[in-house]
């Protein structure tokens, strides 16, 4: 923008302010006018009104008068008739005062007979005068009696029996009362009128005769509800400022409205205004013409002179100077600073000439550094365009290509973004970026060091690829060493969880026990208590599946078909997944015998099914499949060749990441959302197959599907046919003294109650050494019956062992849901009998008793 139009804008604003301040006095001053002819119209409506309320009033105490006339309440016609055309007289205003009977009907009138006959039936205000009992103002209404434009008013009168006898009406001449207010000399251009409650002109001045029985528009009428002003439209079509004031309160509705026209109201000040905006154009053109003069003599030619100079300087030519009249103080001393800045130029460029020489002899010597060098160098620009690569980088990375001047990502275009956001960095003057990239063209590893640099960023790279694979082979090591830790923790967690939830297991087993057999009678309470046991039996097995994921559990392996399992299992399964997900076995041949826990391959082939069926959250194709496989060496990671059976479950669903798939054996690793997983699953999965000798392997692609293949040893028996045990009709009744030490209160308590039961006399410890001070008392025991994992430093095998030695014929029983890793501690693996828990009672009987009747 040239400086003459900035300097004219400034002006301009400056302007502005005197002319916001006129603008506002304007606006001040119509304020103010619009307040005073408000009040004006307001003040004359008000007025009006009074007079109006004055005129209500007195006729009011007429009809109060009439209503008492003795003719009236005799209903007296001539008489009535001849009061009433008095009354008429009297009050010119009124076109007729009658008296009607309560059914409308005259009896007297003020007109004389000489009329049909007519009725006040129908009127609202007679009725309303009726119901009502009081004084009662009408609307605009054709006179009956008249055939004329009227205001009606009743008044109900009564018998001198004190009940009501009629109505006394009169009828006020609308024509009177618009001659009236055409008498109060209303200003030239104001409008007066008066309507009634339903909008309608009883009366308007001027053009009375062309507007009276009109209704009045919405926008006159909608504040007729009290004193008010407003500026409106008239029904006239001329803009008034309109005052509102009600005709008292025993009116019914009466409203009279006093508009003053707002254009001659104003018209003086509109006058002003116009001359104000001409003064303000007039003083604004003459100063923006003295601005324009001013400016081009004092501003433009000065600096004209600046910019030929500067011109001339940036061709080179640092010779000119500028000469201006030293009387333009401001701009002359801006002269002579541009002449000061010429001679620092021209000084400047021959420093620049000098460090020019300078810096290609510096180059000349870094060249010669970078080339004696063994790692590889290259410089780029701030184009990414490769300015100068070393002999080493050539031989390393050029492959016969001529890479001077190309850019750079388009000579390494399989580019990392790890690489380019960490060479950006170097090229913004951040500090050294360090770092390693992996060239796949080449299956090298790369050690990255980018330093910015005057005309970009210089590279240095090295060779690390065989460090690289040192490192990797650690990683492993450690890794695995890292995975066995944190699997040992996980089977210390895992086995003290079982260890106490079995102990609540059989509380809870036992309990529910004593609520079956105090049922009696009772099927519903029999059957809740039977749900709920099967319930703990699950919890028992899952317990179980923890114990065996952490290798605290010992397994109960038996020779079994695997396809047949899955058949039998199938119901099951197609329960688990629900309708959205099919479910496909393929097990058509005859599949090798394997030696495992079917409990527990049951449950691995669950938790692999539901992981499938998560996967598929829109449902889709589950595929299992048994087949025989004979491995090579190497087949599968960690087994050795030779025969095995593949159980495999294969899912159509979301697939797991690549980074995910290795990690998702490990315990509490889970690529569910938050709340929908454990991360135990596979982990059991993983435990019970590599405790069963064999391998899980696992394949998925995103958007695809997994794989999961259970690979078992092929057993050399064949599966024997095992008839289910009868069970037992019922449970070995004892008697003896049983010392029972269990340091959880309620399982003593529940224990002791099913010893008692059974016919047994029983008294509890709660730790070792409790026992020990019981056991060397008077008092004879026949079965010492001990948890082995309790408190207080004394465990169930080391007390055992101290009972045997203080009585030597006590016998000993043993219970853990986790006994195994403690017996093998203490060399006890078959030293005592062990009962597992939970147990029910009838287990508890018959371990008592064959202990006691052990040889």
């Amino acid at each position: 923008m040239p400086l003459l139009l900035r300097l004219f804008l400034l002006v301009t604003v400056a302007i502005l302010p005197a002319i916001a301040i006129q603008t506002y006095n304007e606006f001040d001053l119509r304020r103010s006018r619009q307040i005073e002819v408000q009040d004006q119209a307001l003040r004359l409506a008000k007025l009006t009104a009074a007079e109006q309320q004055q005129m209500v009033q007195g006729l009011r105490q007429v009809m109060i008068a009439l209503s008492e006339l003795p003719a009236i309440k005799a209903k007296d016609t001539e008489a009535c008739n001849a009061y009433l055309s008095a009354i008429q007289r009297r009050f010119p205003a009124f076109l007729a005062f009658a008296a009607t009977d309560t059914k409308g009907q005259f009896f007297c009138d003020s007109v004389g007979g000489n009329h049909k006959p007519v009725t006040l039936a129908g009127r609202p205000y007679f009725a309303k005068a009726l119901k009502t009992g009081s004084f009662t103002v009408g609307g605009f209404v054709l006179g009956r009696l008249t055939n004329r434009n009227i205001i009606p008013f009743a008044m109900p009168f009564y018998g001198n029996d004190g009940r009501m006898g009629g109505i006394v009406s009169a009828a006020l001449s609308l024509d009177w009362l618009a001659n009236e207010i055409a008498r109060k000399g209303i200003p030239a251009g104001a409008a007066l009128a008066i309507t009634d409650r339903d909008g309608l002109i009883l009366a308007r001045y001027p053009d009375n005769g062309a507007f009276v029985g009109r209704m009045m528009p919405d926008s006159e009428s909608s504040t007729a509800d009290g004193q008010a002003t407003a500026d409106k439209l008239g029904i006239d079509g001329v803009e008034r400022i309109i005052g509102y004031a009600p005709v008292g309160h025993d009116s019914e509705g009466l409203l009279v409205s006093f508009g003053l026209d707002k254009a001659q109201a104003f018209a003086e000040i509109e006058r002003r205004t116009q001359r104000g905006i001409l003064l303000i154009i007039l003083s604004t053109s003459l100063v923006l013409v003295l601005t324009w003069i001013g400016a081009r003599h004092f501003i433009h030619r000065p600096l004209g002179q600046l910019v030929d100079a500067a011109n001339q300087w940036r061709l080179g030519d640092f010779g000119r100077r500028v000469n201006i009249d030293v009387r333009q103080s401001e701009i002359a001393r801006v002269g002579e600073a541009f002449n000061s800045m010429a001679d620092a130029l021209e000084a400047h460029e021959r420093e620049l000439r000098e460090a020019k020489e300078k810096a290609e002899e510096a180059a000349a010597r870094i060249t010669t550094v970078f080339e004696s060098m063994t790692d590889s160098v290259a410089l780029v620009d701030q184009d990414w365009r490769i300015s100068y690569l070393n002999e080493r980088a050539k031989a390393q990375v050029s492959e016969g290509r001529d890479l001077i001047g190309m850019n750079l990502w388009e000579a390494f275009p399989h580019r990392q973004p790890e690489t380019y956001r960490r060479c950006q960095a170097a090229m913004s003057n951040q500090p050294t970026a360090t770092f390693e990239i992996f060239s796949h063209r080449r299956n090298t590893w790369y050690e990255i060091n980018a330093f910015h640099s005057s005309p970009g960023i210089a590279v240095y790279f090295r060779d690390i690829t065989e460090r690289k694979r040192a490192l990797e082979v650690r990683r492993i090591m450690e890794e695995q060493l890292h995975q066995s830790q944190k699997m040992e923790a996980v089977g210390q967690l895992t086995g003290g969880v079982a260890h106490d939830f079995n102990n609540l297991l059989t509380v809870i087993i036992g309990n529910l026990a004593f609520i079956e057999d105090r049922a009696g009678d009772n099927d519903g309470v029999r059957k809740l208590a039977a749900d709920a046991r099967r319930a703990a039996d699950r919890g028992a097995k899952l317990t179980a599946q923890l114990l065996a994921f952490s290798r605290g559990q010992r397994l109960n392996p038996k020779v079994i078909y695997v396809d047949h399992l899955v058949r039998e299992f199938r119901a099951l399964l197609d329960r688990a997944v629900g309708e959205a997900v099919e479910v496909r076995l393929n097990t058509a041949e005859r599949v090798w015998p394997c030696r495992v826990d079917a409990a527990q391959l049951e449950t691995a082939l669950l938790n692999l099914t539901l992981n499938g069926r998560d996967a598929m959250p829109d449902g889709g194709v589950l595929v299992i499949e048994t087949r025989n496989v004979v491995l090579d060496e190497n087949a599968v990671a960690g087994l050795e060749p030779g025969p095995y059976v593949s159980l495999s479950v294969m899912d159509t669903g979301c697939g797991i990441a690549p980074e995910a798939v290795d990690r998702v054996f490990e315990p509490f690793f889970t690529t569910k959302e938050v709340g929908k997983g454990t991360g135990l699953g596979l982990s059991m999965v993983y435990g019970f197959v590599e405790q069963s000798g064999g391998r899980v392997a696992i394949e998925s692609k995103v958007g695809v599907g997994t794989t999961v293949t259970l690979y078992l040893p092929k057993a050399t028996q064949t599966p024997t046919i095992e008839m289910e045990a009868a069970p037992m009709q019922s449970v070995p009744e004892g008697c003896g003294r049983i010392l029972v030490v269990e340091d959880n209160e309620q399982l003593a308590d529940v224990t002791t109650t099913m010893l008692t039961e059974l016919g047994y006399q029983v008294h509890c410890a709660r730790n070792g050494i409790d026992a020990i001070q019981m056991l060397k008392s008077d008092k004879v025991f026949d079965v010492l019956f001990s948890d082995i994992v309790m408190p207080r430093g004394m465990n169930g095998i080391e007390l055992a062992r101290e009972a045997k030695r203080l009585r030597n014929n006590i016998k000993i029983l043993l219970t853990s849901g986790y006994a195994e890793d403690a017996l093998a501690r203490h060399g006890a693996l078959n030293e005592f009998m062990v009962l597992k828990k939970p147990f029910y009672r009838a287990d508890l009987a018959r371990c008592i008793w064959s202990v006691q009747h052990q040889a």
